[in-house]
């Protein structure tokens, strides 16, 4: 059957449907279902929430999506696995015999902690910490979902080996922990997921970074500001690999390609703190502050080759771009 697409709001769910009607050129629902081959009856259902949404119908419509609308649709759905319906009869039977389930959860959830790997939140704050956690600001999410923890880096598919091999081998490094990765063929994503309350605990609790939807809040937590230089740099260096943009103009005004590097996030609080840092090491740079142009950019070969030289890149895709111009040292 296939997996089923649940939308995490009614908003969610119409936005998704209006979009595929505007990016197919079509005027009527009726023309939608016919695009999908269904009656118009079954769309109002997907439409109207009552059912959920297979996944098949799901990727054949958010091709047609321009990216930005793709990637930023892609966060606010679920999947049901294909035997949510056996799913939901067995939450009924649940129901009737809870004690017993019950009692042999609690068993199995005690088998699992105590095969677990445990870690002490309070360790030593270190070069890899502090990038994990600029990272984590750049692209992370951690929430609770019952009785399980999760926290989650998502990537474009394109990044494969630097999420594959990099943030994997910190996290083992770090927390002893093996994530388990996930690709979304919807939207050509990479999805890191770590499943631990002691990485959610740290998160939230030693750093201070809220659960859940956290990009227009999250801030460079003060235990790292008041580090020393290092410790701000290696988290600096993990935003920059998560958000970060290496461009170069090449418009015919420029006698060789002008290089620049962005940081362009919906959170001005956050850039000024790193518009400060760069300052700090006096790497140059311009603070956008208007709601069209949250950005911090450095602008010019010799900015561009202080930062690199003070802060750098762990991730391939900027250092693959900068070395085809001579600027990684």
């Amino acid at each position: 059957m296939g997996n089923r697409i649940f939308f995490n709001s009614k908003k969610m769910r119409d936005l998704f449907f209006k979009k595929c009607l505007n990016s197919l050129n079509l005027e009527t629902w009726n023309q939608l279902a016919n695009f999908l081959r269904i009656r118009r009856c079954m769309l109002s259902n997907y439409r109207n929430g009552k059912l959920t949404l297979p996944e098949a119908f799901y990727i054949k419509l958010s091709t047609k999506l321009n990216k930005k609308d793709r990637e930023f649709l892609s966060k606010n759905i679920s999947y049901l696995s294909d035997n949510w319906g056996r799913i939901k009869a067995g939450k009924i039977t649940y129901s009737r015999y809870k004690h017993i389930f019950e009692e042999g959860r609690k068993k199995a959830i005690e088998s699992i902690h105590k095969r677990s790997c445990k870690f002490d939140i309070n360790l030593p704050l270190n070069k890899e910490l502090a990038y994990f956690i600029g990272l984590f600001i750049g692209d992370g999410f951690t929430n609770k979902y019952q009785r399980y923890y999760l926290t989650q880096f998502t990537g474009d598919k394109k990044e494969k080996q630097f999420y594959e091999t990099l943030i994997s081998d910190y996290c083992k490094k770090l927390f002893n922990v093996a994530p388990k990765i996930r690709y979304d063929r919807s939207c050509n994503a990479i999805r890191v997921n770590l499943y631990s309350v002691d990485i959610f605990n740290l998160i939230t609790k030693r750093f201070q970074i809220s659960a859940g939807r956290k990009s227009r809040t999250v801030l460079i937590p003060k235990e790292i500001l008041d580090s020393d230089s290092t410790i701000i740099k290696s988290c600096i260096r993990g935003l920059y690999d998560a958000e970060g943009c290496v461009f170069f103009d090449k418009r015919k005004s420029y006698a060789a390609p002008y290089p620049r590097i962005d940081l362009h996030m919906n959170n001005l609080e956050l850039l000024k703190q790193v518009y400060n840092i760069l300052n700090k090491f006096e790497i140059k740079c311009t603070l956008g502050t208007i709601e069209e142009n949250l950005r911090v950019t450095i602008y010019g070969e010799e900015q561009v080759k202080k930062f690199v030289k003070e802060i750098g890149f762990f991730n391939p895709k900027h250092l693959e771009r900068l070395g085809a111009f001579n600027l990684k040292n």
